[in-house]
């Protein structure tokens, strides 16, 4: 059997991260860690060291773009790749952005299929 993947989900809306760590077990090949506190976000991410973060970037305190800094600026956690979640900005604005361009993004609010088929698309993961 396959090794499942591991996603950390950083997101400051506990209902939010625990419908997208349900959808994507239910999978069976993602093994999902969450993070409600963009304070305790870059040291849970060490411990795991996940194959993917999907990041709010709106939250109280730490928010995602600075969390992203941190782990850009962290040789052990540089190579993370990082999805962006947000309300901020649609799809097709954050494409039309450069800082925003250069990263996995997806919109919110986010059907449920939709995020299990973007995470699934970027493992290369079919059924």
């Amino acid at each position: 059997m396959k090794k499942k993947k591991t996603v950390v989900v950083v997101d400051d809306e506990s209902d939010f991260t625990e419908m997208v760590k349900i959808l994507l077990e239910k999978t069976g090949h993602f093994e999902v860690g969450v993070c409600n506190f963009g304070a305790d976000a870059v040291e849970m991410i060490r411990g795991w060291k996940p194959d993917l973060v999907l990041l709010d970037i709106l939250m109280p305190g730490m928010d995602g773009t600075e969390i992203a800094g941190k782990l850009r600026e962290d040789k052990d956690l540089c190579s993370i790749p990082v999805m962006f979640s947000t309300a901020l900005v649609t799809t097709k604005e954050a494409s039309q952005n450069p800082l925003l361009s250069k990263n996995l993004f997806i919109s919110k609010p986010i059907d449920g299929e939709a995020l299990v088929k973007r995470v699934r698309e970027f493992f290369q993961i079919e059924d």
